[in-house]
């Protein structure tokens, strides 16, 4: 997982109605894997794409704005999934746009020491560096330094915490300080990374646009979408 993971950009207007296809397309599938698994409940493979395209089908939902599908479909999935990164991330994106305030934390937390509880040790780290980011996104730099702060001392060779407290020094436009967490990010990220382009670019744009700017584009990203 990055940090603060950009996704395409809301669908103009005329590109409407190829977006309602698209979900009415997925949907069709959902029934079909759901047919599937009436036939045989054993099927593995059904099962989960089936659950890739309920959350293909959330994803596209909170993009388009339509909250309530999404919050309601991602709620779905954790209750099968209840660990599941890219669900919880969803669903505390939503419920922030919706702004359910504290809410969002009290449902990372039970996720936490869910993961706690199990002994499930990625889980707990990568939800541990998703609250860290939503404590960001709601505007609370400070916290959001402290908490990847934290996790750089826990874990001092996981590169994501430095790119993301980088980011946020970007964001309060502390360049010296942003570069010293890039730097480290950089020596520690393998060459290998899948997302490794992807992350050095919004490094660049974090180096490279003006504080206004960025601080613009973050804002854009997670504030509420009408």
């Amino acid at each position: 997982m990055g940090c603060f993971n950009k996704r395409a950009v809301i669908a103009q207007p005329a590109q409407t109605t190829s977006s309602t296809e698209n979900l009415q397309h997925r949907s069709e599938e959902e029934e079909l894997y759901e047919k599937l698994l009436e036939d045989d409940p054993l099927n593995v493979e059904a099962l989960k794409m089936r659950l890739k395209w309920r959350l293909l089908l959330a994803l596209c939902y909170e993009t388009m704005g339509q909250l309530s599908k999404a919050k309601r479909l991602f709620k779905e999935i954790l209750e099968e999934r209840p660990l599941m990164l890219r669900a919880l991330h969803g669903l505390a994106l939503v419920m922030h746009k919706n702004l359910e305030g504290p809410a969002v934390f009290d449902m990372l937390n039970k996720a936490l020491e869910l993961a706690r509880r199990e002994k499930r040790v990625p889980e707990e780290r990568n939800i541990g560096i998703l609250i860290a980011q939503m404590h960001v996104v709601k505007g609370d730099l400070e916290e959001g330094l402290k908490r990847f702060q934290d996790l750089v001392n826990e874990n001092p060779r996981d590169f994501r915490p430095y790119l993301c407290q980088g980011i946020i020094y970007s964001l309060l436009d502390k360049k010296t300080e942003a570069e010293e967490q890039f730097e480290t990010y950089r020596a520690l990220a393998p060459e290998e990374f899948p997302q490794r382009g992807f992350l050095d670019d919004v490094v660049l744009t974090a180096k490279t646009a003006s504080q206004e700017q960025f601080q613009k584009e973050f804002n854009a990203e997670f504030s509420y979408r009408k």
